[in-house]
């Protein structure tokens, strides 16, 4: 049998940090069957959790927030997302990681992170449930969990339980390792669109297309409450985290905030034209947010009952929202284009943009617990996850796709380090890409505020004529290094 032929590879830039490996070709004679590793991407928040515990004594005293720095060097120090909690725009999570599709395909419509945040748990148009890695993003179980479409899962504050609720209206519950405990098949009369629970989870509200906000008594399976009022289909329903207080949005382009234990409402919310897709709570329990299909989102206060910020930049509807769970002011909304935008409170305009970051529509967002990593669902039978930019990454690493290599990335400077001694205000990590530099900044002549000469190899195109340097023992005494020192100047 004929050896193979393999390309190798060569560093042509001593500087490249990262480069892809030529294709091996298959020697002849062998399968066509036969598939090459693949290089699989790996989220693991333990270096970071570690590096937090390692400087916890020193940060512990300090007043202001770690900032990340803008430089790939600066990947060493990273942190987990909740230590950067005045610099939210670090938490950016923009960067392509992994795409995770079933082996037979369908629209998924709900997911959630399992307690821990080890797995990730997907809910299909067929029924099934699907199990993801949650470092490595591999797929490992799936199994038949209904009859029907999944439509939503939540599981209970203290993660004991899961519930679910699909197509035809009805509810289930769910242990934490999968078992169907409970089900009420008669629950709605139409689609089960949205679950939440109270914050002692003795309770459960659910919306359904049947105009209606039901209040359970989640021990019982029973009713306690039927909330009606909407004038069309809920969209979807949130509880407060620490008050006995529930948000709804419908159809007939309103919020309504409702009073579980009377059943009754309590108030109306407008400022949207449209039908209101989604809405969450915030997790200090003074804002909502909802989005629709007039394209904009809307953040409400609940001390002042006033419309607190619009913001513009979505094409299409809006057809899911998500809060960061340790920044109070980063929410992402998804569109019915598939794109992903990130939005601060304060800000009217988008801050970072994933355009096309899904074929169709987002129908499902959930953060991971500890921050790092968004999970995002759609209808093109994908589901996707997005990591923090590394420091340093230039805008195409970001926003690339499907591609699982990339051909020769190179170091880009940051636009901020770019001119000696400057620093402009720029976003750590997400500032415009440049090209490669024949050489790093600061090496093309002398060393800039050190008393070292230029190495050897590195010269610019005007340093080949210089006169060479003297060796040690060929100068005169008189102008050697005093023993055991350096003079601030060799030649």
């Amino acid at each position: 049998m004929e050896s193979g032929n393999f390309n190798t590879y060569r560093h042509n830039n001593p500087y490249q940090m990262v480069a892809r490996p030529h294709v091996i070709r298959q020697p002849k004679g062998l399968d066509d069957t036969l598939h090459g590793a693949v290089n699989r991407r790996i989220l693991d928040y333990t270096g970071t959790v570690i590096k937090q515990m390692l400087e916890y004594e020193r940060c512990q005293f300090e007043e202001e927030s770690p900032l990340l720095k803008a430089v790939p060097v600066g990947a060493l120090d990273l942190l987990p997302a909740m230590s950067y909690g005045e610099t939210p725009a670090s938490n950016f999570n923009t960067k392509f990681v992994h795409v995770s599709t079933n082996k037979i395909k369908c629209p998924v419509n709900a997911l959630v992170w399992t307690p821990g945040g080890r797995r990730l748990l997907t809910g299909c148009q067929s029924g099934e449930f699907t199990l993801w890695n949650g470092m490595c993003f591999n797929f490992e179980t799936i199994i038949q969990a209904q009859q029907r479409a999944v439509r939503c899962l939540r599981y209970t504050r203290n993660e004991n339980w899961l519930v679910s609720g699909d197509d035809g209206g009805g509810i289930q519950y769910w242990t934490t390792t999968l078992n169907k405990a409970k089900q009420i098949p008669d629950a709605h009369r139409e689609a089960v669109t949205g679950v939440s629970f109270s914050p002692s989870d003795f309770k459960f509200a659910s919306s359904s297309d049947d105009t209606t906000v039901k209040v359970w008594d989640f021990a019982a399976g029973k009713v306690e409450h039927q909330l009606s009022g909407h004038g069309g289909d809920v969209k979807g329903v949130g509880w407060h985290p620490t008050k006995a207080l529930v948000a709804s949005c419908s159809k007939d382009s309103m919020i309504k905030l409702w009073d579980p234990k009377a059943g009754k409402c309590l108030a109306n919310l407008h400022g949207h034209k449209s039908t209101i897709m989604c809405l969450e709570w915030n997790k200090n329990g003074n804002w909502i947010v909802s989005g629709g299909r007039d394209q904009v989102l809307k953040v409400f206060d609940i001390r002042t009952m006033k419309q607190l910020q619009t913001y513009k930049g979505q094409n299409r509807d809006i057809t899911s929202v998500c809060w960061h769970p340790h920044h109070a002011d980063l929410f992402v909304s998804g569109g019915y284009d598939g794109s992903i935008l990130y939005w601060l409170v304060p800000n009217a305009s988008p801050q970072a943009e994933v355009r096309n970051g899904h074929e169709t529509a987002v129908r499902g967002m959930a953060w991971h617990p500890m921050g790092h990593v968004l999970a995002t669902c759609s209808h093109d039978n994908s589901t996707k996850f997005w990591g923090r930019p590394r420091p340093g990454d230039t805008h195409r690493e970001r926003v690339r796709l499907e591609e699982t290599y990339m051909p020769t990335v190179g170091l880009s400077v940051p636009q901020s380090l770019s001119h000696s001694g400057a620093r402009s205000s720029v976003i750590p990590g997400l500032e415009g890409s440049r090209p490669l530099p024949s050489t790093p900044p600061g090496l093309g002549g002398q060393m800039r505020g050190t008393g070292y000469p230029q190495q050897p190899g590195l010269q610019g195109p005007a340093d080949q004529n210089k006169r060479p340097r003297e060796r040690f023992f060929d100068m005169d005494r008189s102008k050697r290094p005093r023993q055991g020192g350096r003079s601030s100047r060799w030649d």
